[in-house]
């Protein structure tokens, strides 16, 4: 037992040995976090229950009594409670910030052993008053003539539906309590909103529902490409046979390309899918950096906003990165389904609708950088109006204008991956960017993760999933990234060998899971899920009430919850190595005072020794307008920058505040990177702690 003690020792500073049971229940308390204390350590709740007081936040007081650290917890675990701080040492007082309306929850606090004392204290907020209740879903339908096309609507009184258009047929048109309204018939390529109100007076409340039956796909493609029958295995740049395109719109077409070949083999398309040329096909390579194919100012029928895409691959999804343009500056990605595995040629159609129609289109295939043994190939390319489907914005706005949270792609991009994330946000399924990241495939660690924070990325609530989604970033190999995934049944973490004993780091996100609306907890929203890849994961300090932890949880509150503006707010959250001197194995655990691992899967990792966090946005916070556009006067910028440590600046509980706050252009210095490109160098020198509310 000599060489645990020594590991409980050098891991949570306990100054005593340890009996087997105990030891067991330390390690338990490591791996979650806990802080260190003896079993002499006590603490407890002071005051008494009460009622949540929606004026006066200090009456929401709880005191505390203890003669050692301690955390707060409540019950159920589940419910959405904020309580500030979280943790505290020897007597103090904590507040409860927020809480389900109409809810009561058990608040209490752990010692630092993980006892409790005493009885949590029961806090009761109250409902809102109840009124007329409705609720009708979908918010939008697209009508299927072959499906049922139902309207839930939820109300606790009577109502009534209508509909200017009497084109559209549903019904019933009146109803009390919850009921069903079913859409009969809308015509083709029309739009309808139905009217829902419940109650009378002014205790009535309206929802519409946009209801809209997408124009059958037009026979007649206005744009084909079927890449000929001349030479294969030539460079399409230098080539001119495949260009055969036809169709209405094909006249003013032309074309950018690189690192593509024409290809003309018994590996084409013919006889894989209806309708295949089974002559000459593209061939893209995986290298995102040097390869696209796009088809420019294809011509587009007047007024029309209804389109389908569809060609014919042997890629999934995953390897390729499809988006359109009215300009060819700026681009939308569109979603699509590809091929199911990879070799397996499949003709995949893409319906989306223009939010305005637009005089012409185009079309970009590039690589995500994941590597094909056979290359990323197409065939047949045909572009129909009608059908419609997913909502794209094409206007132009701020065409030209660069991700204003984007750094500037690196001059050496040697060991470096950098790629962007795409999601639907939860409840208004706007499809939006979700991070960007630059990766170190030599280190195995995140540089850095650029993200924008907005309201709508948090729809959904910040539930965390059941069950942690960890997963392997696709666009890297396992080699290239830290494995903490389960690969066997159970995800394991980053383990360094000191000589007191094995540590566990934290699997730490640096774009925060709560960042992004999870939704239904047991089946995690993709834009949440993302958040869990591992190239968003980065070794951090384990003890959560310790120095990192408590300034970087601290930190990610207060960007939510002071930050984020009607304009968006740009934050790049990153990891900065002054040394290599701390070495980590992905894929292992600790047993005893041992480091495990499967054979064949650890390998060495290199642990960040700071991090650092970086926001820009509007002064104002409600300007409209893009960051490139913006004085100097009317941004704002700062930087904050934390050691990797249980110890910074002499305390293992330290406040956040303007000792840690620097200005962008400092960690620029540190760093080597350039951040907000966009933005001028007076606002990146900015340190100015009142403009944070510090």
């Amino acid at each position: 037992m000599k060489q645990l003690s020594i590991l409980f020792r050098g891991t949570l500073g306990f100054p005593f040995p340890v009996s087997g049971a105990f030891a067991l229940c330390l390690l338990l308390l490591a791996s979650c976090g806990g802080d260190d204390s003896s079993d002499e350590g006590y603490a407890a709740i002071e005051s008494a229950s009460f009622t949540f007081d929606e004026t006066t936040p200090a009456n929401n007081a709880v005191r505390v009594i203890a003669n050692t650290g301690w955390q707060v917890f409540w019950t159920p675990e589940s419910a959405a409670v904020r309580v500030e701080p979280v943790s505290g040492s020897g007597n103090g007082v904590f507040y409860v910030r927020d809480m389900p309306k109409g809810a009561s929850v058990q608040v209490g606090v752990r010692a630092a052993s993980g006892k409790t004392s005493g009885k949590p204290v029961t806090v009761t907020r109250a409902a809102d008053a109840v009124g007329v209740t409705l609720s009708v879903a979908p918010g939008n339908l697209d009508f299927n003539p072959a499906g049922e096309n139902r309207i839930t609507v939820t109300s606790n009184a009577a109502w009534q539906a209508s509909c200017p258009d009497a084109a559209l047929k549903f019904s019933p048109a009146s109803g009390t309590g919850d009921g069903v309204i079913t859409v009969s018939d809308v015509p083709a390529g029309k739009r309808c909103v139905l009217t829902v109100t419940a109650g009378t007076g002014s205790d009535a409340k309206s929802e519409t529902v946009e209801i809209v039956r997408r124009a059958d796909v037009q026979d007649d493609p206005f744009f084909t490409l079927d890449f000929g029958d001349g030479a294969g295995g030539v460079w399409a740049d230098g080539n001119q046979e495949w260009k055969t395109q036809t169709g209405a719109g094909a006249s003013t077409v032309s074309y950018e390309v690189y690192n593509m070949r024409i290809n003309n083999d018994n590996f084409g398309s013919a006889g894989k899918y209806a309708g295949a040329s089974g002559k000459a096909y593209a061939k893209l390579f995986y290298d995102p950096a040097k390869t696209y194919f796009t088809i420019a100012h294809i011509a587009l029928p007047v007024a029309e906003t209804d389109y389908t895409l569809s060609f014919g691959a042997i890629f999934e999804a995953g390897d390729m990165t499809l988006a359109i343009s009215a300009d060819g500056k700026s681009w939308k990605p569109l979603t699509y389904t590809a091929a199911p595995t990879y070799n397996t040629w499949t003709l995949t159609r893409v319906g989306f609708t223009l939010k305005e129609p637009v005089g012409e289109l185009y079309i970009r295939f590039s690589p995500t950088g994941t590597e094909r043994a056979y290359g990323l190939n197409f065939d047949d390319i045909r572009l129909s109006a009608g059908g419609g489907g997913q909502q794209v914005d094409l206007g132009t706005t701020v065409a030209g204008y660069r991700w204003a949270e984007l750094p500037a792609t690196p001059a050496d991009m040697t060991h470096k991956k950098i790629h962007t994330f795409w999601a639907s946000t939860v409840t208004s399924k706007q499809y939006l960017r979700n991070y960007t990241y630059c990766y170190d495939t030599r280190r195995h660690s995140p540089l850095w993760i650029a993200h924008p924070q907005h309201a709508c990325y948090q729809e959904g609530g910040w539930t965390r999933p059941a069950t942690d989604p960890w997963a392997q970033d696709p666009n890297m190999t396992v080699g290239e990234q830290a494995v903490m995934w389960p690969i066997d049944g159970r995800a394991k973490s980053l383990v360094s060998d000191t000589p007191e004993g094995p540590y566990q780091w934290q699997r730490g996100h640096l774009l925060a899971s709560s960042y992004r609306g999870c939704g239904d907890k047991n089946n995690p929203a993709e834009i949440n899920k993302q958040t869990f890849l591992a190239c968003n994961i980065s070794a951090q300090r384990m003890d959560n009430s310790k120095a990192f932890q408590t300034l970087w949880a601290a930190a990610e509150r207060r960007f939510t919850d002071q930050y984020v503006c009607a304009d968006t707010l740009y934050c790049v959250s990153g990891a900065y190595f002054a040394d290599e001197n701390t070495r980590a194995y992905d894929y292992s655990w600790i047993s005893g005072d041992v480091r495990c691992s499967p054979v064949g899967y650890s390998k060495e990792c290199i642990v960040p020794t700071h991090y650092y966090k970086l926001l820009l946005r509007t002064r104002s916070g409600n300007l409209r307008k893009p960051i490139q556009e913006c004085s100097a006067g009317e941004l704002k910028a700062v930087g904050f920058w934390f050691e990797n440590a249980d110890v910074i600046k002499g305390s293992t509980a330290p406040t956040l505040g303007a000792e840690f706050m620097v200005s962008v252009e400092e960690i620029e210095k540190i760093t080597g990177f350039t951040f907000f490109p966009d933005v001028p160098a007076e606002v990146k020198r900015q340190c100015v702690p009142s403009d944070w509310g510090f």
